[in-house]
């Protein structure tokens, strides 16, 4: 394993790779140059110049900023990401979340003032047909029957 961390004013250069229920936090003021391989969780509060890869969930603080893709069961943003976004199950953006590039999930849940510039695609997966890296079957995201409710026109009886 390749890994050297700097502080914010001189970005480092690696590869980090992490195994198991591991919670991992990038500070703010940390600066990584290189790609993350975690199969735990990882939050970043400071900046990625790098891919994000088989992670549980990624977590992506207000202010902190991702310039390369993340490959993740679950993606919750806050800051912005500048790349593609892979998730099993879902994909949250806070408020204040922008994602320059496309979203693909099982289930994308977008506040009011986070942005996208790209594609959004919700996929639904056989789960016979489809497995995780690790050869364990991916979840169900096939989608339940919802029922959306129609606002009755003025007058109209119910």
């Amino acid at each position: 394993m390749n890994l050297s961390l700097k502080r914010r004013s001189t970005p480092s250069i690696g590869h980090i790779t992490s195994r198991g229920d591991n919670y991992s936090v990038l500070d703010a003021k940390l600066t990584i140059v290189g790609d993350i391989e975690t199969d735990g969780t990882v939050r970043i509060d400071g900046r990625l110049e790098g891919s994000v890869r088989r992670a549980a969930v990624v977590i992506l603080g207000a202010g902190a900023t991702i310039k390369g893709n993340v490959t993740a069961r679950e993606v919750v943003l806050s800051g912005s990401v500048q790349g593609n976004i892979e998730a099993a199950d879902r994909v949250e953006l806070q408020a204040t979340a922008v994602v320059t590039g496309d979203i693909e999930a099982g289930a994308i849940l977008i506040h009011e003032g986070g942005a996208v510039r790209g594609r959004l695609s919700v996929r639904s997966i056989d789960p016979k047909q489809q497995q995780d890296g690790k050869g364990v079957r991916a979840p169900s995201l096939t989608p339940k029957a919802m029922r959306i409710p129609v606002p009755a026109m003025a007058g109209e009886a119910k």
